[in-house]
C-alpha cells in the first residue's frame, strides 16, 4: 500500500510537471460537477468545493449523495488531486486541465486497482 501511494504521488507530479499554460492563481470556490463512471458508463452530477490552504488545495465532493475528500497540487494548468471516500477505505487520483482561467476544469480519474479512466468536468458557480 505504501508503494502504491508513492507511485500515485510520483504520477501526479509527473502529470503536472509536463504541462505548460496559464491558470487561475486561486481556484477556491464552488463548482458543479458532471462526469461518467467507467464501471457503469452512467452519467453523474454533484457539487465540489475547493479551498486553497497554503500551496495545496483541499477538495470536497458530493456526488449522488456520497462525500469524497481530496488534497491537490496545482502545477501550471493542471490540478492533480489524490482523493478518498469519507470512510477513507480506498484512494484514487484525478488530474484536471484548467480552462477559461479557472471557470472550467476537465479531468480524468481512476481508483486504486482500476484499469480504466473516468471523466469529470467542473464549472465554477
Amino acid at each position: 500500500m505504501k508503494r502504491a501511494v508513492l507511485l500515485c504521488c510520483a504520477a501526479l507530479l509527473a502529470i503536472g510537471l509536463v504541462t505548460v499554460g496559464a491558470h487561475a492563481s486561486d481556484l477556491s470556490g464552488e463548482y458543479a460537477a458532471a462526469g461518467h463512471s467507467p464501471k457503469t458508463g452512467k452519467a453523474y452530477t454533484g457539487t465540489v468545493k475547493i479551498m486553497k490552504s497554503g500551496e495545496v488545495y483541499e477538495v470536497s465532493w458530493v456526488i449522488d449523495g456520497k462525500g469524497y475528500l481530496g488534497t491537490g497540487i496545482l502545477v501550471n494548468d493542471v490540478l492533480s488531486v489524490a482523493y478518498t471516500d469519507e470512510a477513507k477505505t480506498w484512494f484514487g487520483i484525478v488530474a484536471y486541465h484548467i480552462k477559461s482561467d479557472g471557470a472550467v476544469l476537465e479531468g480524468k480519474w481512476t481508483g486504486a486497482g482500476a484499469t480504466v479512466l473516468g471523466d469529470e468536468s467542473w464549472t465554477k458557480q
